[in-house]
């Protein structure tokens, strides 16, 4: 049985495709968290792209489920898993920043290649034209009236409800899209300008 992000990539982009190797592709979720199913949090990339990705940020738990699936000797798995390479709990690095705790302490390491089948992936699957993103930004940026009660009061999760969530809320249900797809909009890191 596939796994659900696997099934809603190929909802969206059809079959995965398959390296030089015969190896299938692997979806790697962009901000480590394994339930954020979200198309926008999902990229197809090479198995050794996904191994060098977590290798880079310290996830060492995920490296050696990946070494398996690419065959590597079991002394050089067995060397991923012991000593100075697994210092915490799960394999990660002490001090990098959970994927809830925002994307900053996750980083993205693509090869050239994978940077451009991303945007090219994101330019196929967008649900907002560059003309609405453009507007988008603009509204954001000239403060458009939000009428919601709950802007600058603080929420049970202890954060305060800002102009900018309240921005989100109310443009993801205009356009119908996720709240996270507004954020990087107007973040700049969906649509170019």
């Amino acid at each position: 049985m596939a796994k659900e992000y696997i099934k809603i990539w190929k909802q969206n982009y059809g079959e995965i495709p398959k390296d030089s190797d015969g190896r299938t592709y692997e979806i790697h979720h962009i901000d480590g968290n394994h339930s954020n199913n979200c198309i926008e949090n999902l990229n197809c990339i090479s198995i050794k792209e996904h191994y060098d990705i977590h290798y880079k940020n310290g996830d060492y738990g995920a490296c050696v489920m990946i070494a398996r699936r690419m065959h590597m000797p079991p002394d050089y798995i067995s060397k991923i898993q012991t000593g100075v390479k697994r210092p915490g709990v799960g394999g990660v690095k002490k001090g990098t920043v959970s994927w809830n705790k925002g994307m900053s302490g996750y980083k993205i390491n693509l090869t050239e290649e994978g940077k451009k089948r991303k945007i090219e992936a994101t330019k196929r699957n967008s649900k907002i034209s560059d003309t609405d993103a453009v507007k988008i930004r603009s509204d954001f940026v000239h403060k458009v009236e939000i009428i919601n009660p709950d802007i600058g009061k603080i929420k049970q999760n202890g954060k305060m409800f800002t102009y900018e969530r309240a921005f989100c809320v109310e443009y993801s249900k205009k356009y119908n899209v996720t709240e996270q797809y507004i954020f990087r909009i107007l973040r700049g890191q969906s649509k170019n300008v």
